[in-house]
Order: C-alpha cells, then structure tokens, then sequence
C-alpha cells in the first residue's frame, strides 16, 4: 500500500508544525542513509539515539527486494538499547527539496512514522539536539517484526531490489556501524550465514 498525496502532505504539515527549531533541521539517519543520504548536508556528525534500536524487521519489496521476493529493511524500533548514526543539518534554502526526495524514499509506504528524537552528538562535547528520524509504524502491513536468524539468512540471501541486493544492504550496514564504533554480534552472524550459503 502507497501514502496517498493528501496523507504524505498531512504528515509533512505535521513534521513542520513540530519543528524544534526554527533556524536549523536535524535528520538521523541509521541505516543506507549512512552512506547514501542523497542529499547535500550543512553539516554532519556521528550521534547516539538511546532508547531505540536498529532491526531488520521490515519488509521490503522494492529497495531491496520484489513483491515476488520481499527482502528485510531496517527500522527503529523502541527498546532498551541505543544506536549509533549519523545526523545531518540540512539547507535550510533547500529544505523544501530535501524533505521531497527524503519523504519519497522513506515514506512511500507508510512503515515509518517520521518522529522527532533526542539525539546526542559526537561533536561539540556530546551536544543534545533533536532530529528527525523514521520509526516502525508497528501495525503496518510491512512490519515483519522477528524472526529466527535462519530464517532472516534465507529471505535476504537472495532478494534485490532498485537499490541493490539485500545482503549488500546488511553488510555495508555492518561496515558503516564499525566506523561508529558500533557491533551488533547478530548482524555479523546473519552476514556469514548468507555469504555461507
């Protein structure tokens, strides 16, 4: 199911009615928008996002797989941990533009609720500011939610999409996340149970 025009431009009215700034427009990105962000950033930062955490928990039929031949997403999901990523402060003399291209690869379908979060960065002594980022909208059709770890190697060991192949996804992923500092024992196992095959 795709947002309709009327239902992405509410939830956009709704992102800029909240805004935490006036001057300034934070995005977190924790997962291709690490290494792909697609826009053109005023400045950038690795940060920290507690109390949420990253997870291939979304169903994906186009980005990284097919309707015929879904592939697994990521997503931010509520729990006890934390995430390291990256914030970018977007131009606010294209923000118009930014957000369209933005709300056009993330927000196609609806799985993610655009969310403003407290984020702490790594630059300027651990600076608090708040960002927006893209949650799991918990009841979409598209949350697939956990699943065993061979069961995560099988669907995503051949799935691909417009943007690339699923396991491709995982491991920059993975190499993004050590930049940060950042390991997660059970993506590393899911990467050498799919390259295993």
């Amino acid at each position: 199911p795709k947002l309709t025009e009327a239902e992405r431009a509410v939830m956009m009215a709704e992102i800029m009615d909240n805004a935490p700034y006036a001057d300034a427009f934070w995005i977190f990105g924790f997962g291709s928008l690490m290494w792909n962000p697609g826009i053109e950033a005023v400045e950038q930062s690795p940060a920290t996002l507690r109390g949420y955490e990253r997870k291939f928990h979304i169903w994906s039929s186009v980005g990284r797989g097919t309707p015929e031949r879904p592939g697994l997403g990521l997503c931010l999901e509520p729990g006890a941990g934390s995430c390291r990523g990256i914030a970018y402060r977007l131009d606010m003399t294209t923000l118009d533009a930014d957000l369209d291209y933005l709300w056009d690869r993330e927000m196609g379908s609806g799985v993610y609720r655009p969310t403003w979060v407290p984020i702490e960065m790594d630059e300027g002594a651990h600076a608090e500011r708040v960002a927006l980022t893209f949650v799991i909208n918990p009841g979409h059709i598209q949350h697939a939610g956990p699943m065993p770890l061979e069961q995560m190697a099988i669907v995503m060991s051949g799935a691909c999409g417009k943007y690339g192949r699923c396991r491709d996804y995982l491991a920059n992923t993975i190499a993004e996340m050590a930049k940060l500092g950042e390991r997660d024992p059970m993506l590393d196992e899911l990467l050498a149970r799919i390259d295993a095959a």
